[in-house]
């Protein structure tokens, strides 16, 4: 929602209401629900009249209402606190401080609308003191207090009217802006007649415009968005009833989830909202987000508590709550930071289940409960006196920090706690208790019955996580054998064995989508780098520099506690067309185990120019290659495997790839072609037939092909041989090739483009040569010559590579 302003002139306020406190829906439906041809007109004085489409619509969404005897009184003029009522209602302003005004009484039913319209901002009092809220409203000042509300941006042209001169400078601006807009118009005489009062029939024509203008609105049950593909709405979105389900939109403003939601159900599947996520509405059951990503929650349910369940792949970079609630975050989805703000009132219930980054309280006395789950940070804010943290047996909290007096009850495991403040009491010891610099060396604490001075003892620790560290630079087999990349070439394993030594990362799930959280449990104490495969995940001295620049992310990682990423924070690398990524934990000896992530993002349109991977030949097998996309994938309907791949060997045409060649496996989101047999020497191409595979929500793959794709030129090393391959500086490696290439002699860390190679090499950052026809499987020599000592590898362009070292 626009933040609210209060820049309003002295002479210009608004506003007024009349209707039960409903908000409604919005007919921008897949199925339009609430046209007038469809729905009774309640109102005997309405018959006819040029105004009955948007009274009745605006009568059953329960924003507006009649008087005595079945009567709208269309024509009788609004006062300035019934329009402030209407637009409260319509666009769920919450309630606000006290605002005073000499003819605003406590007990006037208007006394609560016009201290909500004031603190929004869009209104305001006059220089005497007065609201006048009994006073008709003119046309100028609905046409101010509608810009203020929407903050309509200036238009470049001015509507001119007969009698402009007669607007006042203060409503000059805005009824530009709304005219602009079509908001309000001007009369067919040319005039617009500032001054004039506005109706009751014309307010709730400029209330349905407004609202339009601000965005869609659904007030009525059912399933809002296409179930196939991605809507997307320019504007904001107002859900205001129960029962409501928002499927396949991105929003680029913000949701408000209203008032009149009570404590029914909202479902969210499948929905990226850019702006804020405003949360009015919602019961004991819940907000369900699923498969969603949100930039920012603020929960402000004034009657009652709020439940939010995120579920599935649902990112959310932020939760601000205000009154009290309870989140449910499922394991997959990820919630980075959750604030418990300074509005929420003495004694609120906040709940937090499942897995949290960060979880600041900033309330006074309130009580937090962590039935099961972890929380990696949670800060308890010098403002936040009285707090009571309640730990179920099942749950954990890795780092806490108390400013503030505050009791830590139950059964749940505090890996480590600071206390800076007194009057800090735990009901089971943490693992390592310390004093903070906030607070005196004697400061004490209570543990369970007895009290303990913790500056006198030094920390205090209990139990601790073991773990061991490798005892060689480990990684798993199925990881790259190159790093050097193109569009269409990469080196990878599609299905090999993992590592299976005493220690090791464990890795629930190796799919993830943009905004889902990597989960993570290491055997040992290390150092977690997330980085894309682009970077050696190998070298530290490579993932350091990552980490300095932005693109690597990292993380100190206690043994046998489960941790995770938050795949967000990877937008701004090279995505999408890079999906993998490596998990990698070093321990302090610098060794270290790897795992290979992908990262999908199912929100986004199905990519159909995929990135094509060819998988060097090994020992036990030959080339394989595959069609990597940005979405999981299935096979379509009607289609074989044996039918959905066409290759060319050499100069002939495309033929299908049946089971006689090999093998076709469509597997998330690959598409791989293992053949049975290749020949050397020769060039493959691949193509990928329309409507092979599709996604989730129905998009289906267009023609790719590839072009010249050749078999893996493979090297064989001559001097020096051995499991470790060392050099000695200045001396030569001598190796043949099974076909034509270049060969480049490389630091590890380096990758790129061939440009990228060739220019390390003009630097003299490394050495090249090329191999031609003549010497094809016939002895070659690479010299060293003048680069220094260190971990090299020799890299075969469209080929192989191995590691070596060059030594003193």
């Amino acid at each position: 929602m626009k933040k609210w302003v209060n820049v309003f002139t002295a002479g210009i306020l608004a506003t007024s209401v009349w209707a039960s406190p409903i908000f409604a829906a919005d007919s921008s439906h897949q199925v339009t629900k609430e046209e007038s041809s469809t729905v009774s007109q309640p109102y005997g004085d309405m018959v006819n009249h040029w105004a009955t489409d948007n009274v009745t619509k605006w009568s059953h969404r329960g924003v507006v209402s009649g008087v005595e005897n079945a009567r709208f009184e269309p024509n009788r003029p609004i006062t300035r606190s019934e329009w402030a009522a209407l637009l409260n209602r319509a666009f769920q302003i919450q309630p606000g401080q006290a605002a005073s005004f000499t003819d605003v009484n406590k007990d006037d039913w208007f006394a609560s609308t016009v201290t909500d319209a004031v603190y929004a901002g869009y209104m305001k009092g006059f220089e005497d003191g007065s609201f006048r809220p009994t006073q008709v409203l003119s046309r100028e000042e609905a046409a101010v207090t509608v810009n203020q509300l929407l903050q309509i941006s200036s238009s470049d042209t001015n509507k001119t009217f007969k009698d402009s001169t007669s607007l006042h400078n203060w409503s000059q601006k805005a009824v530009n802006a709304v005219v602009a807009a079509g908001i309000i118009e001007g009369y067919q005489n040319g005039t617009f007649q500032p001054q004039k009062s506005l109706t009751r029939a014309e307010a709730v024509t400029i209330l349905d415009r407004a609202v339009n203008h601000f965005g869609a609105w659904y007030g009525e049950s059912g399933t809002y968005g296409p179930s196939t593909g991605l809507d997307k709405q320019a504007g904001n979105v107002i859900i205001n009833t129960t029962g409501v389900t928002l499927q396949n939109t991105e929003i680029a403003g913000d949701l408000i989830i209203g008032k009149a939601v009570g404590n029914g159900d909202v479902f969210l599947k499948n929905v990226k909202i850019h702006g804020q996520t405003y949360v009015y509405g919602g019961g004991e059951h819940s907000v369900h987000l699923n498969n969603s990503m949100l930039v920012s929650i603020i929960v402000n349910k004034v009657d009652g508590t709020v439940r939010l369940v995120a579920e599935g792949a649902t990112s959310i970079s932020e939760v601000k709550i205000k009154t009290g609630a309870a989140l449910d975050v499922s394991q997959g989805a990820s919630v980075d930071r959750v604030t418990l703000t300074n509005e929420l009132p003495a004694k609120s219930n906040v709940s937090l289940t499942g897995y949290f980054h960060t979880v600041n309280v900033e309330a006074f006395a309130i009580n937090v409960n962590i039935p099961n789950g972890q929380i990696d940070a949670l800060n308890v804010a010098d403002n936040a006196t009285g707090t009571t943290i309640d730990t179920a047996k099942e749950s954990s909290i890795l780092s806490l920090v108390l400013n503030a007096a505050a009791k830590v009850i139950g059964l749940g495991s505090v890996d480590k706690a600071v206390v800076n403040a007194e009057n800090v009491s735990f009901q089971t010891k943490p693992k390592s208790l310390t004093n903070g610099d906030k607070v005196s060396s004697d400061v004490k604490v209570t543990i369970g019955d007895s009290s303990k001075t913790l500056g006198l003892q030094g920390p205090t620790t209990s139990g601790g996580g073991g773990g061991s560290s490798s005892n060689s630079n480990e990684f798993d087999n199925s990881k790259k054998d190159d790093h050097k990349k193109s569009d269409d070439k990469k080196d990878d394993t599609p299905q090999a064995p993992e590592h299976n030594g005493g220690a090791n990362i464990s890795v629930p799930k190796k799919i993830v989508t943009v905004g889902e959280s990597v989960y993570f449990t290491s055997s040992y104490d290390g150092t977690a780098y997330f980085s894309s495969e682009f970077i050696d995940y190998r070298n530290l001295q490579s993932l350091e520099l990552g980490v300095e620049s932005g693109e690597v992310l990292k993380m100190e990682v206690p043994a046998n506690k489960t941790v995770s990423f938050a795949t967000y924070d990877i937008n701004h690398w090279n995505y999408p067309k890079n999906y993998e990524f490596d998990l990698t934990v070093y321990d302090k000896n610098s060794n270290f185990h790897s795992k290979e992530i992908t990262v999908l993002d199912e929100n986004e349109p199905l990519d159909q120019s995929p990135i094509f991977v060819q998988y060097p030949e090994r020992k036990d097998r030959l080339d394989q290659f595959s069609f990597d996309y940005n979405r999981l994938l299935q096979l379509a309907d009607g289609k074989t495997t044996e039918d959905i791949v066409q290759w060319s060997v050499g100069d002939s045409p495309f033929t299908p790839f049946t089971k006689e060649n090999g093998t076709v496996r469509v597997e998330d989101n690959k598409v791989f072609i293992l053949p049975k047999h290749l020949e050397d020497r020769l060039v493959y191409n691949f193509r990928l037939v329309t409507d092979a595979v599709v996604t989730s929500n129905g998009e289906f793959n267009k023609e790719f092909q590839t072009w010249g794709n050749r078999r893996t030129v493979r090297i064989t090393m001559i001097q020096p041989i051995g499991d470790i391959l060392k050099v000695k500086k200045g001396g030569d490696i001598t190796f043949s090739l099974s076909d034509v290439s270049e060969v480049y002699l490389l630091n590890t860390f380096v990758w790129g483009g061939q440009g990228n190679y060739d220019d390390l090499v003009a630097e003299n950052w490394g050495k090249k040569i090329i191999v031609t026809d003549d010497v094809v499987n016939k002895p070659v020599i690479i010299s060293t010559g003048e680069l220094p000592p260190g971990k090299y590898k020799l890299d075969v362009w469209d080929g192989q590579y191995l590691d070596l070292e060059i030594v003193e």
